[in-house]
């Protein structure tokens, strides 16, 4: 009887105290799906960790787009596996539509009380802890609501990860009138022009009801403003449809800070990913790879 009495005692320990994390079952894409306390809620995510992937290797966190729940690209995990990283998959928290996403400011996040940075900072702790990655070489990547989230730590919470890379992803006027860039802040962005869901010409009027929102071009020239870039560089990329979607580059350079701003224009995509006309993972990986830095200095 003591000993069923200490087993039900762990099992209740193990589920129920604050940031512990346990292995829950698999995604839908294979991975491993853990679940992690974080104030009176669970959380979930999942893990793709490479065979033989040492102590302290830096770590790429995926925020998904809205309603895209569980959802990993295979493309990032490949780069991942190539270049040593590891890849956080977390779930969003549902709005009022029943939609699970990151609190960027759409109309039905309205009643959403999440803290985006205290939740991330509090993944960052458990999953270095728990895996052993690194804590301070970690970077966010995101697709459309993972993409605007990276624009939003930007001006909100830049010092949470060492580089940010946005897909199809946008800034809120709200952001950009009510906060002030502090710190340099390496950026990649990846955009479709003809993306109807993040226009790149912006939103002034509000007419998708997303939140009004400023262009691409100026999103990021506010970024390359705030890091002090010097220089302008831009090129032709080779695509993998070049007829169709030609891409081009524009690298905002030589900051004194080393952190660059880097804008892949894919003319005539829409609202996507982009791995039919790009090595996307590929390309945020080699860019985070930039800014590793030895354990405990940044």
């Amino acid at each position: 009887m003591r000993n069923e009495t200490f087993m039900l005692a762990c099992l209740a320990l193990a589920f129920f105290s604050p940031g512990r994390i346990v292995a829950a079952d698999r995604t839908p894409d294979g991975l491993p799906r853990y679940e992690m306390v974080y104030g009176d809620m669970v959380r979930t995510y999942s893990m793709f960790i490479p065979d033989s992937l040492p102590h302290g290797a830096p770590l790429v966190v995926y925020a998904h787009g809205y309603g895209s729940k569980t959802r990993s690209r295979k493309d990032l995990n490949e780069a991942a596996r190539r270049h040593g990283f590891a890849v956080c998959n977390p779930d969003g928290s549902p709005d009022s539509r029943g939609k699970d996403g990151w609190k960027v400011g759409y109309p039905s996040q309205g009643s959403m009380t999440v803290d985006e940075a205290d939740f991330f900072r509090a993944l960052l702790d458990e999953v270095a802890s728990r895996f052993g990655v690194s804590r301070e070489n970690v970077f966010l990547a995101g697709m459309s609501n993972g993409g605007d989230l990276c624009y939003q730590f930007a001006y909100t919470s830049p010092e949470l990860f060492r580089a940010y890379g946005s897909v199809a992803g946008l800034t809120f006027e709200e952001t950009y009138n009510a906060n002030k860039l502090t710190e340099p802040v390496a950026f990649i962005e990846i955009h479709g022009t003809s993306d109807t869901v993040s226009s790149w010409d912006g939103d002034h009027l509000n007419a998708g009801g997303w939140g009004a929102y400023i262009p691409v071009e100026l999103a990021v020239q506010a970024l390359a403003v705030n890091n002090r870039c010097a220089t302008v560089g831009k090129d032709s990329v080779a695509s993998k449809r070049p007829a169709e979607h030609p891409v081009s580059r524009c690298v905002y350079g030589d900051a004194p800070s080393g952190r660059d701003v880097v804008v892949y224009r894919v003319e005539g995509a829409g609202h996507s990913w982009h791995a039919a006309d790009l090595d996307t993972g590929e390309l945020l990986i080699e860019f985070f790879s930039r800014y590793i830095v030895p354990e405990d200095g940044r």
